[in-house]
């Protein structure tokens, strides 16, 4: 595959990917560009290697780890928060402050997940990759992947669980 090609058709998610990981559109961009520019000097090798995505996947991941550590900032989920992207995962349209706090929940809750079952997830549900895709680009089966996607949903599920006893409290009437 041309390198053209390979970037053409992976710019939008990896820019996506970045966004996700940096909160900010202007160093997503950077970061992006900055990574092309490294892959096409490790082209060659990309090309030889046993899964080209996979490859670049690896080298894009680690490259955003790279700029957050320079930002002396933790690579966690957490620290997308409150960026819009956060949408596509979960949202409660009556009230902002409401969807605020369940997404700030879930991204805690994220965090707290095995790196493999955060990444598929996060491929799967933010990036809208498939199974099969991911199983490309993370070098694993997609019947490993779909197992780290159904453990990380009831994970997921169990963190995001009211506690028990926990009472909806009924709205006081307007005096």
């Amino acid at each position: 595959m041309p390198y053209e090609a390979f970037t053409s058709q992976q710019r939008e998610p990896y820019y996506r990917y970045a966004f996700s990981k940096l909160a900010s559109a202007t160093e997503a961009r950077d970061a992006v560009n900055d990574f092309f520019v490294k892959l096409h000097h490790r082209w060659q090798e990309a090309l030889r290697s046993d899964n080209l995505v996979a490859f670049a996947w690896k080298m894009l991941h680690d490259h955003i780890v790279d700029v957050l550590r320079r930002r002396d900032r933790r690579p966690t989920p957490v620290d997308t928060a409150f960026i819009p992207v956060t949408a596509l995962l979960w949202s409660v349209e009556s009230d902002p402050i409401d969807a605020l706090l369940t997404r700030i929940d879930l991204y805690r809750a994220l965090a707290k997940l095995p790196e493999r079952q955060r990444e598929c997830f996060w491929l799967k549900h933010v990036l809208g990759y498939t199974s099969v895709e991911i199983a490309g680009i993370t070098g694993s089966s997609a019947s490993t992947v779909r197992t780290h996607l159904q453990l990380a949903v009831r994970q997921l599920a169990e963190a995001l669980m009211p506690e028990e006893g926990w009472v909806c409290p009924v709205p006081r009437k307007a005096s």
